[in-house]
């Protein structure tokens, strides 16, 4: 990372690719958590009890991603530590591709989609609570009105800023969700089991029996899964949303997910979607790439 006065700068990996990360990010125009102005990316972060609103952008000369307040916000040691990490996070900065790329070469599904998406990073969900609360918000609906459903979720309990006749959002907390009641839930539309998950999660988390931090000591998305799926209201295949978009374990695999079925028939050419042995042989051919394959076959129904 390097500091200057007005911005901080961070180096990017060698397979990156701003262009493809934008264009995922702008695949969906309901998104609520932030927005994608010409090539750059606008936030807000809350850090304390302070709010900034970042803009980033990428200096493709330079390799670098650069970080800017524009909001009268100063930095802190404390908020520029917390912003970069999560941006690290976010588009997944640390992790090596080259094994992932040198194992595509020669995967029949995954060879077109590393030369189509070369250098797309898997983008990820670091706020543990967003995640698992969309991993809540999507089951059995289809994704755009997930987006609606996580838009009200955001706009009436969430916190914004106002910057040049925008909002921009902070998304809810566990402990603002804990002590609503499931008849505030139900007005958003939601069903009665998933605003009864919702408050639940949410007191589990207040209560520290549920975290990130918790589910990152496991050692392997087996073990990670069984252990999450012990919560009401998370099944397998929102648990292994989480562990990949979150808790970034390279081997969760969301098995029985309708779109990576779909691409994978698509792929493949397929007369009917792959069966529970054929997706147990791809897991272990993918091993710890389980879930940039299975974000690469998102990608390409996107």
């Amino acid at each position: 990372m390097i500091n200057e006065k007005d911005s901080l700068k961070l180096n990017t990996p060698a397979l990156f690719s701003w262009g493809a990360i934008l264009n995922y990010l702008n695949r969906e125009h309901n998104e609520v958590m932030f927005e994608v102005i010409d090539d750059k990316v606008r936030r807000a972060f809350r850090v304390g009890s302070d709010t900034y609103l970042c803009e980033i952008s990428y200096n493709e000369t330079k390799q670098l991603i650069e970080i800017t307040v524009l909001n009268e916000q100063s930095w802190t040691e404390k908020s520029m530590s917390e912003i970069v990490a999560f941006i690290i996070d976010w588009f997944d900065l640390n992790t090596d591709l080259e094994p992932f790329y040198r194992l595509a070469e020669t995967d029949t599904i995954l060879k077109d989609l590393t030369t189509k998406f070369t250098g797309l990073r898997m983008v990820g969900m670091p706020n543990f609570y967003e995640a698992i609360t969309w991993g809540i918000f999507g089951q059995q609906i289809n994704l755009g009105y997930t987006y609606t459903l996580k838009r009200r979720f955001t706009e009436k309990y969430g916190e914004c800023l106002s910057f040049e006749g925008k909002k921009y959002w902070i998304y809810p907390t566990a402990e603002k969700i804990a002590s609503v009641s499931i008849a505030e839930l139900l007005e958003l539309k939601l069903t009665l089991r998933k605003a009864e998950y919702l408050i639940d999660i949410s007191q589990q988390i207040v209560a520290g029996k549920i975290s990130k931090a918790y589910y990152s000591n496991f050692q392997n998305n087996d073990a990670a899964e069984k252990a999450m799926t012990k919560i009401r209201g998370i099944g397998p295949w929102t648990a292994n949303y989480v562990l990949m978009r979150c808790l970034r374990m390279g081997d969760a695999f969301p098995m029985a997910d309708i779109g990576l079925l779909n691409g994978i028939k698509v792929i493949e050419n397929l007369e009917s979607k792959p069966d529970e042995i054929h997706m147990k042989i791809l897991k272990e051919r993918w091993g710890p790439w389980c879930s940039y394959a299975t974000f690469y076959i998102w990608r390409l129904l996107y």
